[in-house]
C-alpha cells in the first residue's frame, strides 16, 4: 500500500469530518432540501418510486435518482436530517476521490492529488455535501464522465468508454440535460480542436448514447403509464393529450409535461422564479467557491484565459471543459450558483498545474502576491466582522461562538502569510486554513443560525408536540399561514412528529379545537386575530405560545406563529 504524507491524511480526515459534522443537528433548509426530504418520505410511505410528490413541492419535482437515494438512506438509517444528507456526503467524497483517481493518468499523481485537496478545502463543494440537493450527485457523474472521456482521448479503452456512458446514464437520471450539455459539448469541441480527435470515434455516441438514455426513457415510460391509468380512472371525459397538459397555479400538473416546460422551455427562453443574473455572474460564483484558494485564484484565471489562445496539450482539454462547464452558462438567461459547478474540477486541476509551475519559478509572482493580499484582507474583515455582526443582529450571546472562531482564523491567516515564500508550504497551509474555516463555519456559525428565528420550523413542531402533552395521536392543524409561512420543512417535521397534519380555515380550526379530542393549532398571521376573537367569544383563555420567525425571502421581516393545544381543557 502506497504511503502518503501525514498532511494528506490530515486533510482527508478534516474533509470527512466537515462533511459529516453537525448534519444531525442542522434543521432542514427550505425550499429544495425540505422538498426532497418530503419526496423520499412519500416514496417510502406509498411505495411509488416513479412520481416524486409532496405538499407545496410541485416546482421542485425532478428526475428521480436523488430521491431514490434519499429514500434508500431513510430505509437504512431512519428518517432524519443525517440520513437525508448521506447521499450528498457520499457524492462529494467520491467526486474528490475520482478527481484524484481518474485525473492521475492525465495530469500526474501530484497534480491530481492537489486538485482533489483544493476541491475538498474550497467553499461551495463541501457545502453541497452538507445540503441534500441534486447538485452533488450530478457533479459526481459529470466528473466521472468528463475524466473518462479525456482518458479515452489519450488511451482508448473499453473501461473508459464504459465509465463514460455509465456516468452519462446516471447523470441524466439525476437532473436530465446538464450532463448531456457538458459531455456532449466537450465531445464536439474536442472533435474540432484536439489533435487526437480520431480517437473519439471509438466512443460510438450514436450507439452508446441511446443506451445511456435508456434508464431515463424507462422511467419516463413508467411515469407516462401511471398518467394514462389516472386518466382512465378519471373517466376519459377529455382527450388524453388535453388532460395531460392541464395546469394548476400556472404549472403543469402531470410530471413529464411539467419537467419539459419548467426545466427546458422556460430556461431556454428566459428564467424562472427571478433566477437570472448579469454576464459574469458565474465568475463571481466561482470566485466565492474558491475563496479559500484566493492566493492561487488569479494565477488560475490568467492561465484559463491565456490557454484559449495558446493552449498546451493538457491545458487545452481543461480549457474545453471550462468553455462548456462555465462560459456556456454565462450566456444563459437563467442563472443559479449550481449551474457552473461542473467546471470546478477543471479549475482545481488547472490551479494544481499553476502551483506546479510556480514551484519552478525563482522570481516572485505578482498575481500570487495580489491574491495573497486580497485573501488576507477579505478573511481579516470576515474575522473582525463576524462577532460584531452577531452582537448587532442577535445579541451578546453569539460571542461565545463567534469570538473563538475569529481568533482561530486570525492565527491561521498569519501562519499562511508566513509561508508565502515557500510554494509547497503555502499550498499546505492554505488547504489547512480552508478545511478549518469550513469546520469553524459549521461549529460556530451554524449553531447561531439554528438558534435564531430564521430556522424555527422544527421548533414550531416541537412546541406543538409539547402542547399536545407529547401525544403523537393528537390532531395537528395548521390555520391561517401566510405565503411566507408556508414552508415545506414545517410539513416534513409535522409528519415526522405526528404522522399527519391538517390544514383548515380559522372557523373550522376553532370548531375542531372545541371538540373532545386532543387538538393542537399552529396559527399563522392570517388567522391570529380571528382566532383571538373566537376564543374570547367562547370565553376560553387564549394561552398560545408564540414562536418567533423571520422570513429569509421577505427581508427578515417577522412572520410569527402561535401554538395552542386543548389537552388541559379536555382533561
Amino acid at each position: 500500500m502506497k504511503k502518503y504524507p501525514p498532511f494528506v491524511y490530515l486533510i482527508g480526515l478534516l474533509f470527512v469530518v466537515n462533511l459529516l459534522w453537525m448534519n444531525h443537528s442542522v434543521s432542514l433548509w427550505d425550499e429544495d432540501e425540505a422538498a426532497y426530504a418530503g419526496f423520499g418520505m412519500t416514496m417510502l410511505e406509498t411505495g411509488d418510486w416513479v412520481e416524486p410528490a409532496y405538499q407545496w413541492s410541485v416546482i421542485h419535482r425532478k428526475t428521480p435518482f436523488h430521491f431514490w437515494s434519499v429514500a434508500l438512506s431513510y430505509k437504512l438509517f431512519g428518517i432524519n436530517e443525517f440520513a437525508l444528507r448521506i447521499p450528498s456526503v457520499l457524492a462529494i467524497l467520491l467526486t474528490c476521490w475520482f478527481v484524484f483517481l481518474l485525473g492521475r493518468p492525465l495530469f500526474g499523481q501530484k497534480n491530481a492529488g492537489r486538485a482533489a485537496i483544493i476541491l475538498a478545502t474550497s467553499i461551495q463543494l463541501p457545502l453541497m455535501g452538507k445540503i441534500a440537493l441534486t447538485d452533488a450527485s450530478l457533479l459526481l457523474f459529470q466528473t466521472i464522465g468528463v475524466l473518462s472521456l479525456l482518458n479515452y482521448l489519450y488511451r482508448p479503452s473499453w473501461k473508459w468508454n464504459a465509465s463514460l456512458w455509465f456516468a452519462m446514464a446516471m447523470g441524466i437520471l439525476v437532473k436530465g440535460p446538464p450532463i448531456i450539455l457538458l459531455i456532449g459539448g466537450m465531445w464536439l469541441l474536442l472533435a474540432i480542436f484536439h489533435p487526437k480527435r480520431k480517437h473519439l470515434i471509438g466512443t460510438h455516441p450514436w450507439v452508446f448514447g441511446w443506451l445511456a438514455i435508456a434508464p431515463f426513457a424507462a422511467w419516463c415510460y413508467a411515469s407516462y403509464s401511471q398518467d394514462v391509468l389516472l386518466w382512465e380512472q378519471a373517466g376519459k371525459d377529455i382527450p388524453f393529450a388535453e388532460w395531460w397538459q392541464e395546469e394548476d397555479n400556472g404549472h403543469k400538473i402531470h410530471l413529464l409535461p411539467f419537467l419539459w416546460e419548467w426545466y427546458v422551455l422556460r430556461r431556454i427562453g428566459g428564467s424562472v422564479l427571478g433566477q437570472s443574473g448579469f454576464w459574469g455572474y458565474h465568475l463571481v460564483v466561482l470566485t466565492v467557491a474558491f475563496l479559500t484558494w484566493l492566493p492561487f485564484w488569479f494565477l488560475t484565471l490568467k492561465a484559463s484565459f491565456k490557454s484559449f489562445f495558446k493552449p498546451s496539450d493538457k491545458v487545452l482539454i481543461l480549457s474545453v471543459w471550462l468553455a462548456i462547464g462555465w462560459l456556456f452558462w454565462e450566456f444563459m438567461s437563467s442563472k443559479l450558483p449550481s449551474y457552473s459547478m461542473g467546471a470546478q474540477p477543471a479549475l482545481a486541476l488547472l490551479m494544481a498545474l499553476q502551483i506546479a509551475e510556480l514551484e519552478t519559478q525563482e522570481e516572485d509572482s505578482k498575481m500570487l502576491n495580489f491574491g495573497l493580499a486580497l485573501y488576507a484582507f477579505i478573511f481579516s474583515i470576515v474575522s473582525i466582522a463576524l462577532p460584531i455582526l452577531g452582537v448587532y443582529l442577535l445579541g451578546d450571546w453569539t460571542l461565545v461562538y463567534l469570538l473563538p472562531m475569529s481568533l482561530v482564523l486570525l492565527v491561521l491567516l498569519i501562519k499562511v502569510l508566513k509561508t508565502r515564500k515557500n510554494t509547497e508550504q503555502l499550498f499546505q497551509y492554505t488547504a489547512i486554513f480552508g478545511g478549518l474555516f469550513m469546520f469553524l463555519l459549521w461549529t460556530c456559525v451554524s449553531p447561531v443560525i439554528e438558534q435564531s428565528s430564521i430556522k424555527s420550523f422544527d421548533k414550531i413542531v416541537a412546541t406543538a408536540y409539547q402542547e399536545s402533552g407529547e401525544n403523537k395521536a393528537a390532531r395537528l392543524i395548521f390555520t391561517g399561514l401566510d405565503i411566507k409561512q408556508q414552508k415545506i420543512s414545517l410539513l416534513v417535521y409535522a409528519e415526522q412528529q405526528f404522522g399527519a397534519y391538517e390544514e383548515m380555515h380559522a372557523p373550522e380550526a376553532m370548531q375542531a379545537f372545541l371538540e373532545n379530542e386532543a387538538v393542537v393549532l399552529v396559527i399563522g398571521q392570517d388567522a391570529i386575530e380571528p382566532l383571538q376573537k373566537a376564543f374570547q367569544k367562547a370565553k376560553i383563555p387564549f394561552e398560545a405560545k408564540k414562536v418567533l420567525h423571520r422570513s429569509t425571502d421577505h427581508a427578515l421581516q417577522s412572520h410569527d406563529f402561535w401554538v395552542i393545544g386543548n389537552v388541559e381543557r379536555i382533561d
